[in-house]
């Protein structure tokens, strides 16, 4: 499954009503937006708006968030299409997570196609989500540009993280650090591996 997403660099407020009457300015006739948050209860908070398009804003934690989207009777692909995610204090490791198992069946969340013969052109989701972004903060391009953190953000917040040091415990450990003082080659499961110094800790490249 793959998804798309942005990183706001402060907290904004957006009021539900002016959302639901630019929602419906736009042929969007509604949206669910769950707020997702691992440090709430178990109380899930729903608040309804219905001035123009039909918005819900709902606000849960992580565990009851996913026993949803694993509900025998829920039907994620239809109900997706008409659903924002907002991810607090959260990275794209968080995301994977909560989307590992949907409808009960394993998913494995990618980032937007990079590497699709595609990706130099505007896909639906790209579309979709900009709209959101639009349409909540009412056509604000200034505002919006100010707030997306794309040029600047740290990359633990949108890549996934696999940690291989079991795979080669013996690149970190110090008798490897002290015995290849220069970079030296070898063989495992018929791949060939160098040892490379990287600001004074060795690493493995292929």
């Amino acid at each position: 499954m793959i998804g798309k997403m942005v990183i706001l660099n402060e907290l904004s407020y957006v009021f539900l009503d002016e959302l639901s009457l630019t929602l419906k300015a736009m042929k969007i006739e509604k949206l669910d937006i769950f707020s997702i948050d691992k440090n709430l209860d178990f109380n899930i908070k729903s608040t309804v708006s219905n001035k123009g398009s039909d918005i819900n804003y709902i606000e849960i934690n992580t565990e009851q968030f996913v026993k949803f989207i694993n509900k025998e009777h829920n039907n994620f692909l239809d109900n997706n299409y008409y659903c924002l995610y907002i991810i607090r204090n959260g990275s794209f490791l968080d995301i994977k997570k909560l989307f590992k198992f949907i409808n009960s069946c394993p998913v494995d969340m990618g980032r937007g196609g990079s590497r699709s013969q595609k990706s130099h052109m505007l896909s639906p989701l790209d579309l979709r989500l900009t709209t959101y972004l639009m349409a909540m903060f009412n056509f604000n391009y200034k505002l919006i540009s100010s707030l997306n953190t794309f040029n600047y953000i740290s990359k633990d917040r949108y890549l996934s993280f696999q940690d291989k040091s079991n795979m080669f415990p013996y690149i970190k450990s110090s008798y490897y650090s002290k015995k290849y003082k220069n970079p030296k080659k070898y063989k495992k499961n018929g791949v060939y591996f160098r040892i490379v110094k990287l600001n004074n800790f060795y690493e493995n490249s292929v």
